[in-house]
Order: C-alpha cells, then structure tokens, then sequence
C-alpha cells in the first residue's frame, strides 16, 4: 500500500475538501486526518464562542436616517449605472433565462 500526505479543508458543515492526484485507482482507502489545536487555527477556521453567536444574534435596528446615510456613503442604483430597476430586473431575466432555459 503507497501512502500519499495531501493537504485537504474540513468545511462548517463537515465536509472534507481535497485536491487528489490524477491516477489513482478506485476503491475504498483509509483516511488519516491531522488536526491543528485549537490555538493554531486561523480567525476564519475557528468555530465561534457562544458570546460571539449571541452579539451576531442580537438585533441591532438602524433609523431611517442611518440606513439613508449608509446607502449614500456605499452607493446605490445610480453607482451601479443602473437608471431604470425595472428594465435591469428584465435584463437579468432574460441573461438566466438565455443562461438557465428551464427557468
């Protein structure tokens, strides 16, 4: 039996992720997992405290003026080059209808 060391990602939802070499046959293989502590994992890799799903849980409701000023500073339609919603919703319809038919 050959032994290959690839480097593979387990994703949220527990999938594993990895790039195999072109070649290899078919068939049932053993898996071997090495995973980092949990104080090398990165930000992104490292599963959330429950403060941290409380504070994303907890409403934050903004005024009118506040959700104004934000557009304002991101931009909106006009900085897209969008002038008219309704013929660029058609637009988009007819690129996925062209792109997926059965839609």
């Amino acid at each position: 039996m050959e032994t290959l060391h690839l480097k593979g990602r387990i994703t949220r939802r527990g999938k594993l992720k990895v790039d195999l070499p072109e070649g290899l046959p078919a068939g049932e293989v053993d898996v071997m997992i090495t995973v980092p502590a949990p104080d090398e994992l990165s930000d992104e890799d490292r599963p959330l405290t429950d403060e941290e799903i409380e504070e994303l849980l907890r409403p934050n409701p903004k005024t009118g003026a506040e959700i104004v000023a934000r557009l304002k500073k991101e931009g909106g339609w006009e900085d897209l080059g969008i002038t008219d919603g309704a013929e660029w919703v058609q637009e988009q319809r007819r690129k996925h209808t062209r792109k997926f038919p059965k839609w």
